[in-house]
């Protein structure tokens, strides 16, 4: 019996340090993982900058779907006190980009979004966001004219792209 508890001990210690030597995680239910990276955000708005350095969301999927339209996507997220702006682009096998973008500049909104697939969706604004891939991250340019005129460029330089996690549908 002693033996057979000495060996029990004995593989529980060797399991433990495998965990501990092979840089195991330990997760806490309920909560994500920091998937934040380094970013620069460059834009104006009219006669208004926003400007950023620090940490965000920058994520990618090569296979997702909007409306049922299988494409790849891109998207960024940063929040900082009453600014913030988020962006999104998909890129369909076949066809034009479609994107989407929402700036707030303290009680500002500027949207642009050419996100349309049949009878879905709806155009706001105009323009265009493209992205240069450089290593892990990229950089997007802005050239878009907002729904309410204002005219928005830029860039948002993503260090890196995180995985997307799926938040449901295909």
């Amino acid at each position: 019996m002693a033996y057979r508890q000495i060996k029990t001990l004995a593989t529980a210690g060797l399991v433990a340090v495998a965990a501990v030597t092979t840089g195991a995680q330990r997760r806490v239910p309920g909560q994500r993982p920091d998937n934040t990276v380094p970013v620069t955000v460059t834009l104006r708005a009219g006669a208004e900058a926003y400007n950023f350095t620090g940490k965000a969301t920058c994520s990618h999927a090569p296979v997702a779907s909007i409306y049922d339209l299988r494409a790849e996507r891109w998207t960024v997220d940063q929040s900082d006190g009453s600014r913030s702006a988020t962006l999104a682009l998909w890129h369909p096998a076949s066809g034009n980009d479609l994107v989407s973008l929402a700036l707030n500049i303290g009680n500002k909104r500027y949207s642009v979004s050419t996100i349309k697939v049949g009878s879905n969706g709806t155009v706001e604004g105009s323009g265009k966001i493209t992205l240069a891939r450089e290593g892990a991250g990229g950089t997007f340019t802005v050239d878009a004219t907002a729904a309410n005129g204002t005219k928005i460029t830029g860039t948002v330089k993503c260090d890196a792209f995180t995985a997307a996690i799926a938040e449901g549908g295909d």
